[in-house]
């Protein structure tokens, strides 16, 4: 079974968990610091709340970023210096230029990047 560690489950991001659940993968999400709108989504699709960003690098084989495109860079980096080493999907609405650098970011701390992305709703 594929751990997956999704960064978050907002609206898309939460569809995005119960897909990959639906298909047999154990869905992670760090819950610190999020609302009670962000728990509720996760919960009622069946996400594993680990806590904390850190706990959630280090159980994750791949990692996907599903946030707002303002804050994806920051959340690569976040990524990066808890030295995440497998595969780092960033699924998010981001320029070309700034998808190079998150993959720089987060190559270098030894993880492999993919840009993806998401078309349509959730």
């Amino acid at each position: 079974m594929t751990t997956i560690g999704l960064l978050h489950p907002g609206e898309m991001g939460a569809a995005v968990g119960a897909s990959a659940r639906a298909d047999g993968a154990r869905v992670l999400w760090a819950g610190e610091g999020r609302g009670a709108a962000t728990r509720a989504r996760a919960a009622a699709v069946g996400l594993e709340d680990v806590g904390t960003l850190d706990e959630l690098a280090r159980r994750s084989e791949l990692i996907v970023s599903v946030c707002p495109p303002d804050a994806a860079l920051d959340l690569a980096r976040a990524v990066a210096e808890r030295r995440f080493a497998g595969l780092y999907l960033d699924a998010n609405a981001v320029a070309p230029g700034t998808a190079r650098e998150i993959g720089a970011i987060v190559e270098k701390a030894g993880a492999t990047f993919v840009d993806g992305g998401i078309i349509g709703g959730p």
